[in-house]
């Protein structure tokens, strides 16, 4: 007979809930956006101060998320603060053994790139490999494989996430009402021009 007095704590119930969803998003990432985890304004991105991120992890993570979210007519993902957003993540959310293995898959960048440094290669050569490592983080994974998701898929997550929970995101990159005007159920999207948040 089971025991029904077990206790689970919250982390552990958003990794199952995760898990029964099919992993569409890690546990501290959910647990994260749903306490308010978001990076920060624009005016205090300057005075931001990494507590996990050392400064190469931070140039490495600066130029991977600005590959899955690059500058366009509105700011990159990291001219938004994502690398500051998942540095809270890791700092505030992440247990030891998530923040490890994230860290972990990010040393893994500079290891597949030639001569050993992601930021050094061509800008092809990043491309080739950021489509390279996107590929892989979707394919049937083995029944040994670790638990959680792939590195680069949960690095994607994170950049989403961290980018359009920003102001940038928000306001810049999507369109946003605070209060809405009357309801019309069909509006071309060339008249709308962006996806509403």
């Amino acid at each position: 007979m089971m025991d029904v007095n077990t206790s689970m704590d919250r982390r552990t119930a958003l990794r199952r809930l995760s898990y029964a969803l099919g992993g569409i998003a890690s546990a501290p990432l959910v647990s994260g956006l749903l306490g308010g985890c978001q990076a920060p304004a624009p005016d205090e991105l300057a005075a931001y101060e990494y507590a996990t991120l050392d400064a190469p992890q931070q140039d490495l993570l600066s130029a991977l998320v600005d590959h899955i979210i690059p500058a366009t007519d509105t700011p990159g993902a990291a001219e938004a603060g994502v690398p500051q957003f998942i540095d809270k993540m890791m700092t505030d959310w992440y247990d030891a053994e998530d923040r490890d293995a994230f860290l972990a898959g990010l040393a893994t960048v500079d290891a597949r790139a030639e001569g050993g440094s992601f930021i050094a290669l061509a800008e092809d050569a990043r491309a080739a490999l950021v489509t390279e490592m996107d590929a892989e983080a979707y394919e049937p994974r083995p029944e040994d494989a670790p638990p959680g998701p792939p590195f680069f898929r949960q690095l994607k997550d994170l950049t989403l996430s961290g980018y359009y929970t920003s102001e940038v995101g928000a306001t810049e990159e999507l369109q946003w009402l605070a209060a809405p005007g009357r309801y019309e159920a069909d509006i071309p999207l060339s008249e709308v021009g962006r996806t509403w948040a």
